[in-house]
């Protein structure tokens, strides 16, 4: 505790205005006696630079309890021992940005979570993330107002590099936002936008005197929209908007279901886009109860095509070998949430996937 109290007095500016926030929640996660499987945290719409929280391991009989703690998608901690007293533990958080503060077991033995705490980084003032307002299953341009704020350089460091909007779960057809580069004394400021890890515009030339910048986007889905600076220049950003589409019936219909389809693709080796080649499926926070798909090799010449199956970062199954002639495989999804649902070769080698399905846990099925 002292040596992370240490470490937050050196952070400056980053703490200059940096502020705890106790957090009501608390549960008991994993194992059989626990109800959970995980335990979700609301966050505020700021950088976050430290968590703090207690955890022991005395229900059961067993004292194997392990918890792996994540924002969204990106791992904080992966593997924390919980002693069976009690202890409390203080982690350095990188300024992430999320939605939610996520505690997961490791192991299936009960941990039980309280006094949980969010080291917040400095956000412009009126800039705390209100509750969104209900979701408009029409569609429709949205406002964030919240992302009115400056970013990146010497006199915007506090506010950091990048804006996050959390999105709703509809399809995004497009953004707009005002930007103008007349901080400073550099006029050298550039944006890139991105839903997710999927890249809207990669280099966006901001004016010194501002103006409206317009793009059209191809019915995307994600978590997260991201504006952030390329070049060390302060940047500000007002009227940010989201033009949503209409979610259709189908759509609506999924949201119910318990499970979730793909058409699946070939990808790795030369024929199919090589390493970098992948299948991700949005899982939008859900708890994945398998996944189910069929898998061949007989493509190209070679015959050693293996898949890794992820949720985020964390891997389901390693080097799975998948045959040349084909077949059906399902795999434990462990309970894991996430964001996305990630399929990548392990080999240089092609392999095309069919009917790819996801079963989705109970306490994920809406009434």
């Amino acid at each position: 505790m002292r040596r992370f109290l240490l470490f937050a007095l050196l952070l400056a500016p980053s703490l200059a205005f940096a502020q705890w926030v106790e957090v009501p929640d608390k549960g008991c996660v994993g194992g059989s006696g626990c109800a959970d499987r995980r335990l979700r945290v609301a966050l505020e719409d700021r950088p976050i630079i430290g968590v703090r929280f207690n955890a022991h391991d005395s229900v059961g009989s067993k004292a194997e309890g392990v918890l792996r703690v994540k924002i969204d998608g990106t791992t904080v901690r992966g593997y924390i021992d919980i002693p069976r007293a009690g202890e409390t533990f203080s982690l350095d958080v990188d300024e992430l940005r999320g939605r939610y503060l996520v505690f997961e077991p490791v192991t299936n033995d009960e941990v039980v979570i309280s006094d949980i705490a969010v080291l917040y980084g400095a956000a412009p003032r009126n800039k705390i993330r209100t509750l969104p307002a209900p979701i408009d299953r029409t569609g429709g341009w949205r406002s964030y107002p919240d992302a009115s704020v400056c970013i990146g350089g010497d006199q915007c460091r506090k506010n950091g590099k990048r804006v996050t909007i959390a999105l709703e779960d509809r399809p995004v057809i497009g953004i707009r936002f005002h930007a103008h580069d007349s901080i400073g004394q550099r006029a050298d400021g550039r944006l890139s936008v991105r839903i997710d890890d999927t890249s809207i515009s990669s280099r966006i030339d901001v004016q010194r005197a501002g103006r409206l910048h317009d793009f059209e986007v191809d019915n995307v889905r994600g978590t997260r929209l991201v504006i952030e600076t390329t070049t060390d220049d302060e940047v500000e950003l007002k009227d940010v908007a989201v033009l949503y589409g209409r979610l259709r019936r189908a759509d609506r219909r999924e949201d119910r279901q318990r499970e979730t389809r793909h058409e699946g693709g070939c990808i790795g080796g030369d024929e199919c886009g090589g390493s970098r080649a992948r299948i991700r499926i949005p899982l939008y926070g859900r708890t994945v109860k398998s996944v189910r798909f069929y898998a061949r090799d007989d493509i190209g010449t070679r015959a050693g095509g293996e898949l890794r199956i992820r949720i985020d970062d964390e891997i389901l199954r390693n080097y799975l070998d998948i045959p040349r002639e084909g077949r059906t495989f399902t795999i434990d999804g462990r309970g894991v949430a996430g964001d996305y649902l990630v399929i990548e070769t392990t080999e240089h080698d092609e392999v095309e996937l069919k009917d790819i399905r996801i079963a989705f846990g109970e306490d994920e099925i809406e009434d």
